[in-house]
């Protein structure tokens, strides 16, 4: 039974207030404006907010922005599955068609417990509020072969109406080394070239042969049809010889090539493998700086993740409270064939109520 219009807008509602609570506890101390160039929340961003919302939900943001040059952002927002409500609604006219999408995930999750997210990720620095990019993440997946991944690729792609792209994406897998763990996919079909992001996990075993023998790395990108300045693979060689395990991230145009942007990420939950958390980001953010791709705003966010108990009146429930959690997500190291890039962060909030 669908929604009226009165209840999706009263939904929407508390989407923007819970956004915009989580908002003004991110940019205390002036972050907002240091690190996206916003005081308040931007148009663009409520609106996405409102748009994206999936009634009786409690989603996943991500503010994405430069650690040196011009403050800006985009703008991504997550579903857990085990997290989406089992009737569906979503909020904005634009995304009531991938109905299905979220649905799928849901369902997936009750059949084998896998515990997927749904990613939407929107343009914002370009203008885009209503044409996300679409992706998936294994989470709590232990299987990384790509047999598995070739069932992820063919739901995920037919999901969003792009069969005819199931084909390339696990031919580039298949030709990737067996130290290359299979991740992520998402396609974005408002980009120029229409690129499908491809990811793999790069672990310690995976770096340790780079370790051995650091012209791997070149025949291995090149296996796939990645080409790279030899300037650029020293560059990666030196991320990849730090702690934590690295996300490496690759494009497909349309028509099955490798584009000239290439990325590795290192996610903030591997700091946590460490006695000494700061230490292992700070080692990444000397990268950045000697590199000339991060200045001194860096020092406004740190690993540590923070969590806030509030107090909260709920009409069904009463008073309870919501659990803010937030923190840095991710560091993106990326390239181009002119070379290296500004470097990025990308920083979650999220909110549940509590009992």
């Amino acid at each position: 039974m669908e929604l009226s219009g009165e209840k999706l807008n009263k939904a929407a509602d508390y989407a923007e207030a819970n956004f915009k609570l989580m908002w003004k506890l991110f940019s205390e101390e002036d972050r907002g404006r240091i690190l996206t160039g916003m005081d308040e929340v931007s148009e663009y961003i409520r609106t996405i907010v409102r748009d994206s919302y999936i009634v009786d939900s409690s989603p996943i943001y991500w503010l994405e922005f430069p650690l040196i040059g011009n403050p800006c952002t985009d703008f991504s927002v997550g579903y857990y599955a085990d997290e989406l409500p089992e009737q569906i609604h979503i909020v904005g006219e634009s995304l009531r068609d991938k109905k299905g999408y979220f649905e799928h995930f849901y369902k997936l999750l009750k059949e084998n417990d896998k515990h997927n997210e749904v990613c939407l990720e929107f343009d914002v620095s370009a203008g885009e509020i209503k044409r996300p990019s679409y992706g998936s993440i294994p989470y709590m997946v232990d299987d990384f072969t790509i047999s598995e991944n070739k069932k992820r690729i063919i739901d995920n792609m037919t999901l969003i109406n792009q069969t005819d792209r199931i084909d390339e994406a696990i031919s580039i897998y298949d030709k990737s080394p067996e130290y290359w763990k299979p991740y992520y996919q998402g396609v974005s079909d408002v980009r120029e070239n229409l690129p499908m992001r491809i990811t793999w996990l790069l672990d310690d075993d995976c770096k340790q042969v780079y370790k051995e023998d650091p012209g791997q790395l070149k025949k291995d990108l090149e296996s796939v049809g990645a080409v790279m300045t030899d300037a650029t693979i020293d560059q990666m060689l030196e991320v990849l010889k730090l702690e934590g395990t690295v996300e490496l991230q690759m494009d497909l145009s349309k028509d099955g090539h490798v584009l000239s942007h290439i990325g590795l990420c290192v996610s903030s939950d591997y700091y946590y493998q460490s006695t000494d958390p700061m230490k292992i980001y700070e080692d990444y953010i000397k990268l950045g700086i000697k590199w000339g791709i991060a200045d001194e705003r860096y020092k406004c966010i740190s690993p540590e993740n923070k969590v806030i108990m509030l107090p909260y009146y709920d009409e069904e429930r009463g008073m309870i409270h919501k659990r803010i959690s937030m923190g840095l997500y991710i560091l993106k190291f990326k390239w181009s064939h002119k070379g290296i890039i500004p470097l990025k962060a990308y920083y979650f909030m999220k909110s549940n109520k509590m009992m």
